[in-house]
């Protein structure tokens, strides 16, 4: 007798290697996937912070990407709210008192992102929401609210058409820079509920679409479900977090097994497996006794 459907891992015709970085970008579900690349010795570069719609991740890349060449300027991106400067594309994490540390940041994350395409560098990218805010007064996109006052946004839902045609060409830009770029991508299983129940269903609805649609024209691009593993796999309130919102310490471990099925071959797994007992040896404290000594495992 069967209780529930799992979802059987395919192996991915774009195999990552563990030896070479991934490029991070995407909601905070991309934080749950470095962590775990990060426990078993996989560098990851994450430049554009945490951003949950589509348009705001290719236009923070984009602004990465091309900024030496003069067609973005991330000065442009930057205001000042109560003594702190912030940029409307990216995150708080760029936020500074400092306009000079604001620049210093992007132009160490532009760094790094370019150091990571000339290692061959691979990209994650993970599509939050569908809903996205501007600014009321010029209709800019806003990457992150920072805690403004609600009546300086509006809200909008983004069509197919909207996220394809960004990506289509986010991508075709970003093969100039690394020919070689794959680039996996992933829907966010955390539920944004402050949207409604409904809304939430059709905005992750058109992320799927969206993104079968990306990676049938793109041949460098492919998907990985995360969002179905959790909501059609697991399927079970006990694999979420204590707020009913973000996916439990347990359902990231599977989701992470499902990834490492898909997209490593057995060598790649091979190292996986050594750089996790590397990392955790590093990182191992041991056990004091009473007077502040180590204790004594039958071991040793």
């Amino acid at each position: 007798m069967k209780f529930r459907t799992e979802y059987p891992a395919i192996k991915s015709s774009i195999v990552l290697h563990p030896d070479k970085p991934v490029i991070m970008v995407g909601s905070c579900f991309t934080q749950n996937i470095t962590a775990k690349m990060e426990e078993h010795l996989w560098k990851t570069i994450n430049p554009c912070g945490t951003l949950y719609n589509p348009l705001s991740i290719a236009e923070a890349l984009l602004l990465v990407a091309d900024y030496d060449s003069g067609l973005h300027k991330f000065e442009d991106s930057l205001f000042n709210y109560n003594g702190i400067w912030n940029s409307r594309i990216f995150d708080s994490s760029i936020s500074s008192a400092s306009y000079e540390d604001c620049i210093s940041e992007f132009r160490q994350r532009q760094t790094n992102f370019l150091n990571a395409l000339q290692e061959g560098a691979d990209m994650i990218v993970t599509f939050g929401t569908s809903i996205v805010y501007y600014w009321a007064e010029n209709d800019l996109l806003a990457g992150n609210c920072h805690k403004l006052p609600a009546n300086l946004f509006y809200r909008e839902r983004l069509s197919i058409l909207n996220i394809t045609d960004t990506w289509n060409l986010c991508i075709k830009r970003l093969k100039v820079l690394a020919p070689g770029l794959r680039i996996i991508f992933t829907v966010s299983p955390v539920r944004h509920l402050k949207d409604g129940f409904s809304e939430n269903l059709r905005s992750k609805a058109l992320l799927c679409l969206a993104v079968e649609e990306i990676t049938k024209t793109n041949d460098n691009c492919d998907y990985f479900p995360a969002y179905e593993i959790l909501n059609d796999d697991l399927r079970d309130y006990r694999f979420y977090a204590s707020d009913l919102v973000h996916p439990s310490t347990e359902a990231i471990e599977y989701i992470w097994d499902k990834f490492k099925e898909t997209y490593l071959d057995n060598s790649g797994l091979h190292i996986i497996e050594n750089n996790g007992r590397k990392f955790k040896a590093l990182h191992h404290r041991p056990k004091l006794g009473a007077l502040g000594k180590p204790l004594l495992t039958k071991e040793g």
